[in-house]
């Protein structure tokens, strides 16, 4: 049985009194934020997951089931010329993450800030460019790091420019970013994600392959990010991309009946989220998903890439 053979897996008894009904079919257990699907038939499927990802928690309600943000794409007046130089600046912004030590999150939205401005602006002068992508990751860390690292970041960003900081950040926050830092962003979706699990109970895939999946999904979102592609997609396009990717590594459906009963709703088209994966997979190098109806239910063969096929 899997439930036995799958050792780091969470507990599958869900109680009545940790469920939250989302519909009459969906609901999420607060005491560890599994999924549950009840059928027709009064059978429960539940999603499973690595342990490290149990998470007892009475308010989670997952931002992939909010609208609001989730679907959002920005259109670009010229989206050729910012793809031709967004990449350097992507790496840039992750080069001084990384050498700040802040967290993805903050790198994230710092990646949303400026992928925004930039989606306003006709012309594209580098210093300026330079300027407004320093300033996005030290509103980022401001809004997600604790006090003392959102000094360290302003200091280590602003040391040749201190005497118009003040000022440019302002201007960046009310005008270009209208005080609205609160965004939902792939990486919000794809954590609570990976929180409620994206593989059932009932389905058969290679055990030993789990932890290794779980471990990975989060670098195929940071080296995704440097993609042309990126700024074509919605986050939660971007977020199910990347899971449809690990299930088809395990061999399962990428968008499985379940898959779309829990993460994607009636109204959402199922080979719009095809398309977005194959980008994904394309990005690295890997076989493509066909896009025929009747190949939505079943999965490709395509899922023994490494991740070192990266372009």
């Amino acid at each position: 049985m899997l439930e036995k053979n799958l050792k780091n897996s969470i507990d599958f008894s869900h109680k009545k009194k940790y469920l939250l009904e989302i519909s009459q079919t969906l609901s999420l257990c607060s005491n560890c934020s599994c999924a549950i699907i009840t059928h027709k038939s009064s059978e429960n499927i539940s999603t499973i997951k690595p342990l490290k990802y149990h998470v007892q928690d009475d308010i989670f309600y997952p931002c992939f089931l909010l609208q609001s943000g989730s679907d959002k794409k920005y259109k670009y007046s010229k989206e050729k010329t910012y793809n031709s130089i967004r990449r350097d600046f992507v790496k840039k912004m992750k080069t001084y993450c990384k050498n700040l030590k802040l967290n993805l999150k903050t790198f994230f939205s710092a990646l949303e800030y400026f992928d925004r401005v930039c989606s306003n602006l006709s012309n594209f002068e580098l210093n300026i460019l330079n300027q407004i992508s320093d300033l996005c990751i030290i509103l980022s860390a401001k809004l997600n790091e604790n006090i003392n690292k959102a000094i360290e970041v302003k200091q280590y960003l602003c040391e040749s420019s201190k005497k118009n900081y003040l000022s440019d950040e302002l201007f960046l926050l009310k005008k270009l970013l209208n005080y609205d830092l609160i965004k939902i962003t792939s990486y919000d979706i794809l954590i609570d994600i990976l929180k409620c699990g994206f593989i059932f109970d009932d389905e058969d895939f290679p055990n030993k392959k789990l932890n290794s999946v779980y471990d990975k999904i989060e670098d195929m979102l940071y080296l995704f990010s440097e993609s042309k592609n990126w700024i074509s997609m919605s986050p939660k396009e971007i977020a199910m991309g990347i899971i449809g990717w690990a299930r088809d590594f395990l061999g399962l459906v990428p968008f499985s009946k379940n898959i779309q009963t829990v993460f994607l709703n009636e109204v959402e088209d199922i080979h719009n989220y095809l398309k977005c994966l194959n980008k994904i997979k394309k990005c690295f190098k890997i076989k493509e998903v066909k896009i025929e109806n009747n190949n939505i239910g079943n999965h490709s063969d395509s899922t023994k890439d490494s991740l070192s096929d990266k372009n």
